[in-house]
């Protein structure tokens, strides 16, 4: 049975670094993307009880050595964790280990400034490492590599334990992410994450998950009564409509991404993974009221003027064996509040009003993340705006625009940046700013964050300057 778990089973009965019997290459070893290492103890029996509290039976097995650990009462003075820099031993922590030349060592420590000491816990839940026979491998690397991390909680260096999810930048000591009641842990693959990705699947849960699809799908549908064949043959003999249908999922689980092609496959309909201008119907995956999640693909079809629906659209017109009028099952929510968007944008999209930017010079100021940036900049060039490569261009269309005072906005990136703390979060925000803010007064021109792009488009309407 795996074990995927919240903060406070966590350490519960872990007391033993999980060993691998392996050397370079070894297929016992696999190296996800993420850069995480996927441990597998030959050494050990793994027993997972009903409330997923791992215990362990020692086989009997000569060719791996168990690593022995040094106890509290013999612990060195002044000992300090590598990773985490606290002298404290805890249950979150772990005892002290000691090594040295790659061993680990017991007693008899004659030269202490040659020793690497570490916390149980903070040497287990390191991605790298990993035990060869009775040597260690890679602690040093490693720790090479934490002290250039920063931690996400208490801003120390040393932080080897970073979020599964490949983009995060948020590392932790292993103690303090332990403190932090929204990680979620994986106990059999050593993988966590971050509060912010908590709801992500592990890799073992997605397998979990597309083995149980066919039967999600069919519960969908079992109340679908048999079809005659001549409903059978509905969708053969239909000509057009469904077969000019080009629909794009949106935040969907991996049951709702199934019945989506199941259903393109039944009426002839394309999919396609990611947002293209042909497309005709977004569908979108929603929460308890009803709102979808504000991505790329929800806002390029409001723009686009184009469907956005629920699941409960797609179950419809399999029910029914037919197409289904959309109004009924149209989102009219997003996760931020904002509603009315879509059919908003239907109904822009059927005149021949201007465009919602229309008129409007977007410089995009300081960093932001490249792809992010395409996005906004897409999305601009969609809703009528035209974007301004560079300050130099900027100021030259300004002076050049006295005039005609077209509206020009310079853009600040308001989202915090990863793997810092609260305190370096505060003080780069309000540099963006700062420095927004003296390129617009140079020029005259208004300075906003950058959600306002997405506020205006997630409402097809123009809200108030942020």
């Amino acid at each position: 049975m795996r074990c995927i778990v919240g903060r406070e089973d966590i350490f519960h009965e872990r007391d033993v670094k999980r060993q691998t019997r392996l050397s370079s290459g070894s297929s016992q070893m696999s190296l996800e993307s993420h850069g995480h290492i996927q441990l597998r103890c030959p050494s050990s029996e793994i027993v997972a009880n009903s409330n997923c509290n791992m215990e362990y039976k020692n086989s009997e097995s000569p060719s791996v050595a168990q690593p022995k650990s040094v106890s509290d009462q013999h612990a060195l003075k002044g000992s300090v964790c590598c990773f985490c820099h606290s002298p404290k031993t805890t249950k979150g922590t772990g005892q002290f280990l000691y090594y040295a030349n790659g061993k680990e060592v017991v007693e008899n420590v004659s030269s202490p400034s040659k020793v690497i000491c570490v916390h149980s816990k903070c040497i287990e839940w390191t991605p790298q490492v990993f035990y060869d026979g009775d040597t260690i491998k890679n602690l040093k690397s490693e720790l090479a590599r934490a002290a250039k991390l920063k931690c996400s909680s208490c801003g120390m260096k040393g932080a080897a334990l970073g979020c599964y999810i490949k983009s995060c930048r948020r590392s932790y000591h292993v103690p303090c992410a332990f403190e932090i009641q929204d990680c979620r842990w994986d106990m059999d693959n050593y993988l966590m994450l971050c509060p912010i990705h908590k709801s992500t699947k592990f890799p073992t849960e997605k397998s979990n998950s597309r083995k149980h699809v066919r039967r999600e799908v069919h519960r969908a549908t079992s109340d679908i009564p048999p079809l005659t064949t001549e409903q059978l043959s509905f969708w053969a003999r239909s000509s057009g409509g469904p077969k000019e249908w080009v629909l794009c999922g949106s935040a969907l689980s991996s049951e709702e991404k199934y019945m989506l092609v199941t259903f393109a496959n039944m009426c002839g309909a394309t999919v396609c993974k990611f947002w293209k201008p042909n497309v005709t119907h977004v569908v979108a995956a929603t929460d308890e009221k009803g709102a979808c999640t504000r991505t790329f693909k929800v806002l390029m079809a409001i723009l686009s003027g184009k469907w956005i629906l629920t699941m409960d659209w797609v179950k419809a017109c399999i029910a029914a064996n037919g197409p289904v009028k959309e109004e009924p099952y149209e989102i009219s929510l997003d996760n931020h509040g904002c509603s009315g968007g879509p059919k908003a944008g239907r109904l822009w999209a059927s005149t021949n009003a201007p465009k919602l930017f229309d008129g409007f010079r977007f410089y995009l100021s300081g960093d932001f993340v490249p792809t992010y940036k395409v996005d906004l900049l897409d999305l601009v060039e969609k809703a009528g705006g035209a974007s301004i490569q560079s300050k130099e261009q900027l100021v030259e269309q300004t002076h050049a625009a006295q005039e005609t005072h077209p509206p020009y906005l310079v853009v600040y990136n308001c989202d915090p940046p990863r793997g810092c703390t609260f305190e370096e979060e505060s003080n780069i925000l309000q540099q963006r700013l700062a420095e927004a803010e003296d390129l617009a007064k140079q020029i005259g021109c208004q300075v906003i964050q950058h959600t306002w792009i997405l506020e205006c488009v997630a409402a097809c309407k123009l809200v108030p300057f942020c």
